[in-house]
């Protein structure tokens, strides 16, 4: 009898370790957002806004970037998704010029470019 039930549960445990890599794949692919915080040191632009220095929470979507601070949406843009050459180890900005240009998620291997 114990052998027929591990006979049920090894199957079972091996379609979950399949499973568990493929649940986490980057979420730019399956349509969860992904976030971050990010410390934007001097005034930089986004879609139009200006943002102060201070710390803020970035959610990017499949279509779009929001950047959050204290609660508050303070600045929207739509975005196309890259793949990164190396997984970061921080989360970053890239600016050109004083605008927001990317942003690259810790520990990811896809990033966001400013697409507007």
């Amino acid at each position: 009898m114990a052998r027929r039930g591990w006979n049920l549960i090894v199957p079972i445990l091996v379609a979950l370790l399949v499973a568990m890599p493929l649940a986490a794949r980057d979420t730019a692919k399956n349509g969860k957002a992904t976030t971050a915080e990010v410390e934007i040191l001097s005034a930089v632009t986004l879609a139009g806004k200006q943002l102060k220095p201070g710390t803020y929470r970035v959610t990017a979507d499949d279509s779009k970037v929001t950047l959050t601070m204290n609660g508050k949406v303070v600045a929207e843009a739509p975005v196309q998704w890259k793949d990164e050459t190396t997984k970061p180890n921080t989360s970053n900005i890239v600016t050109n010029a004083d605008q927001l240009k990317e942003i690259h998620f810790n520990g990811k291997m896809r990033y966001v470019e400013i697409t507007g």
